[in-house]
């Protein structure tokens, strides 16, 4: 077996460890909370919709490629999603038997599940630079720690657990993406190598120009 396969089968065991404890969790609200089950149906995907329609009006305003016509469709769709995701989640969490609770339940769960893919990352995979695996080991048991404190004790303290997930989530983000560039000898520093952070997520290698150009840089 040639390294690349090795680093390959790692990546794929931290990808089922956490598809387990995805399982684990959708079981878990099946069983004990139906209403968390039902509204994560619809939360999650009204989240991402949310994102998406962000992402959709960064394209039509900095996209220089795009003709206008493109400008004003990626605009449009992108206010819309906004619009429409926001206005349906504020009704979710505005309903009487909603608590404040259930706010850090839904940032809980996928906040524990990355920093728990860090930790498992940082442990594993050794393809990666050796200090961003320490760090994001470091970031992850960090982030796994306060996330269990914030699920525990979700009704107390609202605004320290929201703060606390939301700087682990923004620290995961920052250290995983440079954990993925490692791999190539990319560094964050450059805007254009942080494009590349999803492409790598898919295991897609970046261009040879992209390495070679970067590699001088060290």
């Amino acid at each position: 077996m040639n390294v690349r396969s090795l680093m390959h089968n790692q990546k794929k065991l931290v990808d089922d460890i956490i598809s387990a404890f995805l399982l684990l969790i959708i079981l878990f609200q099946a069983l004990f909370n139906q209403l968390l089950a039902i509204m994560s149906i619809a939360v999650y995907p009204l989240f991402f919709l949310l994102l998406y329609g962000f992402y959709r009006f960064y394209m039509s305003i900095f996209n220089e490629k795009l003709i206008l016509i493109h400008r004003v469709l990626n605009l449009s769709f992108g206010i819309a999603s906004i619009i429409f995701s926001s206005y349906v989640l504020n009704l979710l969490f505005t309903q009487p038997n909603i608590t404040v609770g259930f706010v850090i339940y839904f940032l809980g769960i996928p906040t524990f599940l990355i920093g728990l893919a860090g930790l498992l990352k940082g442990l594993i995979v050794k393809v990666y630079s050796p200090i961003f695996r320490f760090l994001n080991a470091l970031i992850g048991a960090i982030t796994v720690f306060f996330t269990f404190i914030a699920i525990t004790f979700a009704e107390l303290g609202f605004i320290f657990h929201l703060f606390t997930l939301l700087t682990t989530l923004t620290l995961n983000g920052i250290f995983r993406a440079a954990l993925y560039l490692s791999e190539y000898g990319l560094l964050l520093k450059s805007f254009r190598n942080l494009k590349l952070v999803w492409f790598l997520m898919d295991n897609i290698p970046p261009p040879l120009s992209q390495q070679e150009e970067n590699l001088k840089n060290f």
